[in-house]
């Protein structure tokens, strides 16, 4: 059973069925078109419908997903269904919302993003999510830069990287009256220039005394809670299981995914930027589901010849009843918002203290 990602489709999540993995059906969508929640933006260049995941709980088929509010904040929501294949309802209200932030020169909708349901041994369920603070320090960057031009000398090494520089910080006060995803399109090209120079870009604006804010939100933790046995509500206390601090993560992790294997707790996630050849899968370890987790110092999966960018991944068991790892990827130099990604997969092979990827 799969279900993706659908943007401002009119219809959301579809439903896809495969006996082998080879061949897929379509079987419908966890909102099809006029059913979506009423809290949520529907509609184009409004909605934006992202990162589902089913998964069984108790008599009772879950789906969390992100979609974004009226307010344009991006949240977490669930719905349920007696089958995998619906009819879904939704729970009426978001379980984890975002909100403004608010900066010098404008404000930003913050927000959280990528859920993921875990459910243990003993029938508890766990959510697991992202908290969406990569989106905040790109125009606030682009802001500092145009305050302080003689900072982009610094941060950026290349001729090119200073002009997309200069660039962004031009244009950041028109971004900022644009929808979301144009500001973010507007942005990119700073974010792959801040990334390319990254061991020397956080370190500067921590120098700086400017950029506190800025540098805060180039933390994006990995956060988890127990979920109520309904699953309308959250229970117990909010725990943060994982943050972005190894270099190649860049300025974010995201996609986070838990599954019990060999009686420890491993946790996959995506690392960097989606839209770069510097996007990855890594995985951390833990002896509980609130951690502390032991990352894995590169990552499982990175980049290759023939495809781009691997990221949030999921586990499952294969034909064989042995785990295996399904994630997306790019074709080579196709990197982007609405480009195509495929669907891939590899097997695991688990001990206490290491994951390997083996040939499917």
């Amino acid at each position: 059973m799969l279900t993706a990602t659908s943007n401002d489709a009119s219809d959301a999540f579809p439903i896809l069925f495969s006996p082998d993995l080879g061949q897929w059906e379509h079987r419908g969508f966890i909102f099809p078109d006029g059913h979506a929640p009423q809290w949520a933006r529907t509609g184009r260049h409004a909605a934006d419908f992202w990162a589902p995941e089913m998964r069984r709980v108790g008599d009772e088929y879950w789906v969390a997903y992100t979609a974004r509010q009226q307010s344009s904040a991006l949240a977490i929501g669930l719905a349920r269904a007696p089958t995998p294949y619906g009819p879904w309802t939704d729970n009426g209200a978001p379980l984890i919302t975002g909100g403004k932030v608010l900066y010098p020169g404008g404000s930003a909708s913050g927000g959280v993003i990528d859920s993921h349901i875990f459910v243990d041994d003993d029938g508890t369920s766990y959510l697991f999510w992202k908290n969406d603070t990569n989106g905040l320090w790109p125009r606030p960057l682009a802001g500092l830069l145009r305050e302080h031009p003689r900072l982009i000398e610094q941060l950026f090494v290349s001729e090119r990287d200073r002009r997309t520089a200069a660039f962004a910080a031009a244009v950041q006060p028109w971004a900022n009256t644009r929808r979301s995803m144009e500001r973010f399109f507007w942005m990119q090209p700073l974010i792959e220039a801040a990334l390319d120079n990254w061991t020397r870009v956080k370190p500067a604006l921590i120098e700086c005394g400017h950029a506190d804010e800025i540098v805060e939100a180039m933390r994006t933790p990995i956060h988890a809670r127990r979920l109520a046995p309904d699953g309308r509500s959250l229970a117990g206390e909010e725990h943060v299981v994982l943050a972005n601090d190894l270099d190649w993560e860049g300025h974010l992790i995201e996609g986070p995914f838990v599954t019990k294997q060999q009686g420890r707790y491993w946790m996959f996630y995506a690392g960097n930027d989606f839209s770069t050849p510097a996007y990855g899968i890594g995985v951390a370890v833990a002896d509980s589901p609130f951690g502390p987790y032991e990352k894995r110092a590169e990552p499982l999966l990175k980049s290759s010849r023939d495809w781009w960018a691997p990221g949030h991944a999921s586990v499952a068991p294969g034909a064989d009843g042995k785990p295996q790892l399904f994630f997306h990827a790019f074709f080579p130099g196709k990197c982007g918002y609405n480009a195509f990604r495929a669907l891939l997969t590899v097997g695991l092979e688990f001990t206490r203290d290491a994951v390997t990827v083996r040939p499917v």
